[in-house]
């Protein structure tokens, strides 16, 4: 897919793939330290065992030049382009705008689904 996309002008790169249960922990826990409320921490960040980095299959795409796990990323050319080309790769935004898991919108977050 990175290929296709960077014939097209687009460079993405992988900013986050797989993820261990203890390294959600470890991420909540951090964001803890820093004086954010669990409801914040939950709203960008599945609890430990549920997230789907778990799974192997997700990733959090940057684009060279786009600002990174940010909702600025939606304004990207990178962006619009995963929008209309990652279903033929097998990828899926799994956070949308308004998506039933509750999630804040995640455009850098995609997922494979064959």
């Amino acid at each position: 897919m990175s290929r296709a996309a960077r014939r097209d002008g687009i460079e993405l790169f992988l900013v986050s793939g797989y993820r261990s249960v203890e390294r959600q922990a470890e991420m909540i826990r951090r964001r803890l330290k820093r004086g954010k409320t669990l409801e914040e921490i939950l709203a960008v960040c599945a609890p430990p065992g549920f997230s789907e980095h778990h799974t192997g299959r997700a990733v959090d795409l940057g684009a060279r030049g786009a600002p990174v796990r940010e909702a600025g990323f939606a304004e990207t050319a990178a962006f619009r382009w995963l929008e209309g080309d990652a279903a033929h790769w097998g990828f899926f935004l799994s956070y949308p705008r308004d998506n039933v898991q509750g999630f804040e919108f995640e455009p850098w977050h995609w997922c494979y689904r064959g």
